[in-house]
């Protein structure tokens, strides 16, 4: 499991409690739920980065509380997150919510977030854990947010596609991504 800085634990915690100073937009969720209707279990090659996709469709899926004047925050035709209608400084808290089936033991389970475009592209990357209490056995991951924040136009401007990597072959079904926006 990951520590938190000083900083985001800060930030966490003031956009937990609705302390946060706003000065453009507002604060706001979208919780994109996986129905999974074609893409769903995904197959995980060992050692390759696999999109992670998510169309939407889920009956979970809540768009009643999104930021003040964003319509969308994920492009659900290929479930790249989409920031292009947020601020400069506002910040996005990704909560995503996957079962990983390894096909074999202790196997190391990586995400990463690509942003930006061509020749400025960058990634985000973190281990996630190793998967060793047995193959075969769904491993879930849902609480723990990652931080992404609007510091330039090649972040904003780009779709952020969400990958994983696992050290052995395996499956990953997608329940979704809760998406919440804290304006600067």
């Amino acid at each position: 499991m990951s520590q938190l800085n000083d900083l985001e634990y800060e930030y966490y915690t003031k956009a937990i409690a609705g302390t946060l100073p706003s000065s453009g937009g507002g604060n706001g969720f979208i919780d994109y739920n996986d129905a999974g209707t074609s893409t769903t279990p995904i197959t995980l090659v060992a050692d390759t980065w696999t999109t992670i996709t998510n169309d939407g469709l889920g009956a979970f899926t809540n768009k009643t509380y999104p930021p003040e004047g964003v319509s969308e925050l994920m492009d659900t035709s290929t479930g790249a997150f989409d920031p292009t209608e947020l601020s400069f400084g506002d910040t996005m808290l990704i909560r995503n919510d996957f079962t990983i089936t390894p096909s074999t033991n202790n196997t190391l389970l990586q995400l990463r977030y690509q942003l930006g475009n061509g020749a400025s592209s960058y990634t985000l990357e973190k281990i996630i854990n190793r998967l060793d209490s047995g193959s075969g056995i769904p491993y879930r991951f849902s609480l723990e947010p990652d931080l992404i924040y609007m510091g330039d136009s090649n972040t904003r401007d780009n779709p952020i596609v969400l990958q994983v990597k696992l050290s052995g072959n395996g499956t990953l079904v997608n329940a979704g991504s809760a998406i919440t926006v804290v304006a600067k």
